[in-house]
């Protein structure tokens, strides 16, 4: 008798994956109130190019954060290199956020965990665990724990929207996009609400819905609802980069556990 299981990653392609991640995020487009390609055709090209970069400069420390084993010390060190490796404007749009998710995530996957869900649940309890150990700062953190227990959460509910909608042959770049969207619709983003207030986290999530529900970005109503959000986001400079992040967690929990399955005696 065989079973199957996902075959191991090592360190380094764990770290390969969450660049892709990164970067996948990055060029999906029109992302509302979002960086992406169309940035790089505007006056704020330079900007878009950090973006890019910061993939590559993540490479290392979620290599580190991977090979940390349990070692709660060493994978404070790679969060922390990570977050040093993300410039200001690129934390403006969550990537400092995405960064320490993917530090946590490639750490969780790395010690064999079982599926996503495992994943995420490991990856909160290290998020909790990097806080209480001795030394932790309270700028280490970029969301509170609250905001990172229902981010993961929310994410793995996003994921499981883009694989039904595969299934349904919607294009890929449209699932991302309605994966996004059920994340706006979905996050109190403390980060919206501490920059631009309660009114502009409202109408955010509502508009964000009302895309979905005028059937997604694949649908002439919802892309023209979407252009629409895409306009008042940039109007207010309503950025939701929390969700931006979430999708990177989204992309990386997929690739991760789409692998080929193993065959094992």
């Amino acid at each position: 008798m065989s079973s199957q299981h996902l075959p191991r990653i090592d360190a380094d392609g764990l770290a390969d994956l969450g660049v892709s991640a990164l970067t996948r995020e990055v060029f999906l487009t029109p992302k509302p109130g979002l960086p992406d390609c169309r940035t790089a055709q505007t006056p704020a090209n330079s900007v878009f190019s950090s973006l890019v970069d910061v993939g590559v400069r993540l490479h290392g420390p979620l290599r580190a954060a991977a090979d940390a084993g349990t070692d709660i010390g060493r994978l404070s060190a790679a969060c922390r290199a990570a977050r040093d490796q993300v410039p200001h404007t690129a934390s403006l749009h969550g990537f400092d956020v995405a960064a320490r998710a993917l530090c946590l995530l490639t750490a969780a996957w790395s010690r064999g965990a079982d599926g996503t869900r495992d994943a995420c649940m490991t990856a909160f309890a290290l998020d909790e665990e990097l806080e209480s150990s001795e030394g932790a700062r309270d700028h280490d953190r970029p969301l509170s724990g609250r905001t990172t227990w229902h981010g993961l959460t929310h994410a793995e509910a996003a994921l499981s929207a883009v694989r039904a909608a595969r299934t349904r042959g919607v294009p890929e770049e449209t699932a991302q996009l309605d994966a996004l969207l059920t994340l706006m619709a979905a996050m109190d983003d403390e980060r919206v609400l501490r920059d631009r207030g309660p009114l502009a986290l409202r109408m955010l999530r509502e508009d964000a819905a009302v895309v979905l529900a005028a059937g997604g970005a694949g649908m002439p109503e919802g892309r023209r609802l979407l252009s629409e959000l895409d306009e008042q986001l940039t109007r207010y400079a309503i950025c939701p980069a929390t969700s931006g992040a979430l999708l990177t967690v989204v992309l990386f929990l997929d690739s991760v556990d789409s692998r080929p399955l193993a065959d094992a005696a």
